[in-house]
């Protein structure tokens, strides 16, 4: 999939590149199609979520094929063809300006989470971890884009952490730069006391909270959550069915792709 910031120009020019496929569709029933494909029931709502962000950090959205298809379907009153199905793809559209990102790496088709209840849990922590630190500004799917201040005036040059909460589950992550425009994310669900100081470091644990999770964020290449063969996560026993069943969709990032070392 692609994902873009929700901006003004990034929508512009995913408008424009849809209009190679679809050059007779009328521009208002390309512009709900679109909001459908960047998860919002309709683009008034998505206008409404760009105006409660600031410019300097807007949200970040996948663009969706189905939920786009589908919408364009219910405004225009035309059916969706086997040809769209099988061929309409926001990958392989050609976009004008910087404001795309890649988010397909070669591993993606290998990864699945349907089969496994602590891999669906690792990968939920991980996202709404991610997301969180996405809308609190303080990094960006884009490559190089951190805004947390360094040094941390009570921990030097240590991960940055963050509090959030997951509908009513309170959680705490910590981020830090790994290199190569990669970011360690780890975080943990149901915090201990001292969870502020145990999310920082790997392989915490339960020391950290009841569900702790850890993995990268890859930025270089693409914007995608690497999944290895053995993701690190704790999880109490009677949490994971919770957990694995959230529903949390990424904010401009696939949530799974490439393991890079």
């Amino acid at each position: 999939m692609t994902a873009i910031p929700l901006t003004e120009s990034a929508l512009t020019s995913v408008k424009r590149a849809v209009r190679q496929d679809y050059p007779n569709y009328k521009s208002s029933h390309l512009t709900e199609a679109i909001a459908a494909a960047c998860g919002f029931a309709s683009h008034a709502a998505l206008r409404a979520r760009m105006l409660e962000r600031a410019p300097a950090h807007p949200d970040f959205a996948l663009l969706e094929e189905l939920p786009f298809l589908n919408r364009l379907a219910a405004v225009t009153g035309v059916p969706i063809s086997d040809g769209d199905l099988r061929g309409f793809s926001f990958d392989r559209l050609v976009y004008e300006g910087a404001d795309v990102l890649p988010t397909a790496s070669k591993g993606a088709a290998k990864v699945k989470y349907d089969g496994s209840r602590r891999r669906r849990a690792w990968r939920n922590v991980m996202v709404a971890g991610i997301n969180a630190g996405i809308d609190q500004g303080l990094f960006t799917p884009r490559a190089g884009e951190n805004s947390w201040p360094l040094p941390d005036p009570k921990y030097g040059d240590a991960p940055r952490t963050y509090r959030f909460m997951i509908e009513d589950i309170p959680a705490i992550a910590s981020v830090h730069d790994a290199g190569w425009d990669e970011l360690s994310i780890h975080v943990a669900l149901w915090p201990t006391i001292e969870g502020e100081r145990w999310v920082r470091t790997a392989n915490c644990g339960f020391l950290a909270g009841e569900v702790f999770a850890s993995g990268w964020l890859e930025r270089r290449d693409g914007a995608w959550l690497q999944v290895g063969d053995a993701p690190e996560f704790s999880c109490r026993k009677q949490r994971l069915d919770l957990i694995a069943a959230l529903d949390i969709r990424p904010k401009g990032y696939a949530d799974r792709g490439s393991f890079r070392m």
